[in-house]
């Protein structure tokens, strides 16, 4: 955590000292952000490749994978600790196999909605049917992020979008899609989005299997998280998916958090926070580093 030469610091600067219970409040507090484990949640109907996408964002086979049959019939609760402090990937059955597990995962998926805090809804590339996400969305989900307190992260990945025609033009080698193929993603989003009723800039397009746009993913995701689960997030995914945007808004938030907790903690703080742990942040690499050690692996 913070050690005391960040303290010693400070009281420089302040011209006062913290109290022990001030110095361990803080640290209490901001503990529990760097400890915090969060839980994502991942639905979609059957074969729209759930949890390839788990296994591209997190680097490792979390999830089994199954071209065959809907290998997800109960939901899977599995914890990942990839040098951090762990998350929670809740893997869901798939909608879409008969009406009587539709109403079955209803009730699930209920039962489940408050305790996440992403919600990944994948979508296929090459689907024209989108009668069953529609329904579940507007009839499960929506509802729910209507009623809480604090919103639901949620977003529709729109999975394989190597496989739009025309699906030839695809660049093997850089793993991208070609200009005509391009252009036909984002009206795919456009009628997405308008079937939905959601917002075009939530529908994400990936390609698990080519690792196609998960840093995008990533950065709209924890850009929407509250900052002080962002850490929790970031620290567990897979490195190749973590933009320079993306570490960048993990940092700023978390310099907020020490700026709002110390000043919660300590009147004599409040005036002058900022400016002292502006100053500080010039040095948010090496902090970063000490404090979370997953942070810059193999550096």
């Amino acid at each position: 955590m913070l050690g005391n030469d960040f303290f010693e610091e400070f009281e420089k600067q302040a011209g006062k000292k913290f109290t022990d219970a001030q110095k361990e409040r803080i640290r209490e507090h901001l503990g529990k952000i760097i400890d915090y484990v969060p839980k994502v949640g991942v639905f979609g109907k059957t074969g729209v490749g759930k949890s390839s996408l788990c296994n591209a964002l997190f680097g490792q086979d979390v999830c089994p994978v199954n071209d065959i049959q809907a290998c997800t019939r109960d939901p899977q609760e599995v914890f990942l600790n990839l040098g951090g402090k762990g998350l929670k990937l809740l893997d869901l059955p798939g909608v879409g196999e008969t009406q009587d597990r539709n109403n079955e995962y209803a009730n699930l998926y209920n039962r489940l909605l408050p305790e996440l805090d992403v919600v990944l809804w994948v979508l296929k590339g090459d689907d024209r049917a989108y009668a069953e996400d529609e329904w579940f969305y507007k009839n499960i989900v929506k509802p729910h992020i209507e009623q809480v307190k604090s919103p639901l992260v949620f977003f529709f990945v729109l999975n394989q979008v190597d496989k739009i025609e025309p699906y030839r033009e695809w660049d093997v080698d850089n793993r991208k899609p070609g200009v005509n193929q391009l252009s036909n993603i984002d009206k795919k989003l456009t009628v997405v989005a308008d079937v939905l009723q959601f917002p075009k800039v939530k529908v994400i397009p990936v390609s698990a299997n080519e690792n196609y746009n998960l840093e995008t993913l990533v950065e709209t995701v924890v850009y929407d998280l509250p900052k002080e689960k962002r850490v929790g997030l970031v620290r567990e995914l897979k490195q190749e998916t973590i933009s320079e945007k993306t570490q960048k808004t993990v940092e700023k938030g978390f310099w907020e958090s020490v700026k709002e907790t110390i000043s919660d903690v300590a009147e004599f703080a409040k005036e002058v926070v900022v400016e002292i742990v502006e100053r500080a942040i010039e040095k948010a690499g090496r902090v970063l580093k000490d404090l979370l050690p997953w942070w810059y692996p193999g550096k």
